[in-house]
């Protein structure tokens, strides 16, 4: 697997200077002259094929180097400074397509969830379009992407998987031999919500308040989980803070923050859902750092089952207690495929749907 890769064929180019010269040279040894399109002087009739054929040489060596070196896809990720979710799921990547005979070419944006970022990475791709078999993309602020993504498509003309994020509302607007390979992201916000009322009913806690913990991409996940806590409470208090950019530090702040402005209303605090693990994180670390009355029944749940989460979970020792998995190997096994299938001209399905499922110790 590379960062970013860029071919260069210097011993071709050298050949073809090499044959070009020579060619040259045997135009000259046969005393070739040409003038406004009239020969002037006759030629050993040999000359004829051999420049012909020299002349030729130069050509399929360009064709050559233009060619990969190898079996190549991209990856262009929204992510990747401190997210260990997108580590995994690279590292996994790598090793379904390797199985394939398919290197991986991975393209870091400059800026995490950045349309800029991912806008450059693009077209490098593009700029270098025939190093690859097809590609991956984890698009990135889609009101401003979405245009994009179907120009890159297009112009690329080669198989593209997006996952993680679904880029188009409905399946008649992706361009063609596209697809998407997933989770939907308001399940995964509707999973925790879900975990969250059963939960709470269990303990019989009343009138309870629960923070979300969030980030302006993938927002869904919130929403959905805010309903599902209006509807199967009812009497629920909900304050949500989208600022946190899956950031674990911020998350940290952002509960710490919560859990002040609680004191002075003497108001408890349930419940937190953060909708990444990492995040997840940061709200145990502040509530482990809180000596308060108000967080000492406090429960967490997150969203993607990195592995520092599930062994917080399974020890029961702090207050994270559940997280709804995205399976990195299942989501790349199943990428990996759809990509092979549109290479091989096979039928594949435009949208591939993965449930999710909650991780927890009772």
């Amino acid at each position: 697997m590379t960062f970013e890769q860029h071919i260069h064929h210097r011993s071709s180019v050298g050949t073809v200077a090499v044959v070009a010269a020579c060619g040259v040279a045997v135009l000259v040894a046969g005393v070739i002259v040409i003038r406004s399109g009239v020969l002037l002087e006759p030629v050993p009739a040999w000359t004829i094929p051999v420049a012909v054929s020299l002349t030729a040489v130069p050509l399929v060596l360009r064709r050559r180097a233009r060619k990969p070196a190898a079996r190549q896809a991209f990856l262009v990720t929204s992510a990747f400074s401190q997210k260990y979710w997108v580590a995994e799921f690279v590292q996994r990547l790598h090793r379904a397509l390797d199985r394939k005979g398919i290197n991986l070419v991975l393209k870091v944006p400059d800026r995490d969830y950045d349309a800029a970022s991912q806008g450059h990475d693009l077209r490098r791709v593009l700029n270098t379009k025939d190093s690859y078999l097809g590609g991956f993309v984890v698009p990135t602020e889609l009101h401003r992407m979405r245009s994009l993504l179907v120009e890159f498509c297009v112009e690329l003309a080669l198989p593209v998987v997006f996952t993680d994020v679904d880029p188009f509302d409905d399946e008649s607007e992706y361009p063609a031999n596209t697809a998407f390979v997933g989770y939907v992201s308001a399940d995964l916000g509707t999973e925790a919500g879900r975990w969250l009322v059963d939960h709470l009913r269990q303990r019989g806690v009343r009138r309870p308040h629960v923070l979300i913990v969030a980030s302006r991409e993938h927002a869904e996940r919130q929403v959905a989980c805010a309903e599902v806590l209006r509807t199967g409470l009812g009497n629920v208090s909900i304050s949500v803070d989208d600022t946190c950019a899956f950031t674990r530090s911020r998350a940290y702040d952002a509960v710490q923050a919560h859990v002040r402005a609680q004191a002075v209303r003497s108001a408890r605090l349930d419940a937190v859902f953060c909708t990444n693990d990492e995040m997840a994180l940061g709200a145990v670390d502040a509530l482990r750092a809180t000596d308060s009355p108000l967080t000492r029944e406090t429960t967490v749940i997150g969203v993607d089952g990195i592995p520092e989460a599930r062994h917080l979970i399974a020890t029961a020792a702090s207050p994270l207690r559940a997280t709804v998995v995205q399976d990195p190997h299942r989501l790349t096994e199943s990428a990996a495929e759809v990509l092979q299938r549109m290479l091989d001209g096979r039928q594949a399905m435009t949208r591939t749907i993965l449930k999710p499922e909650v991780y927890q110790i009772r």
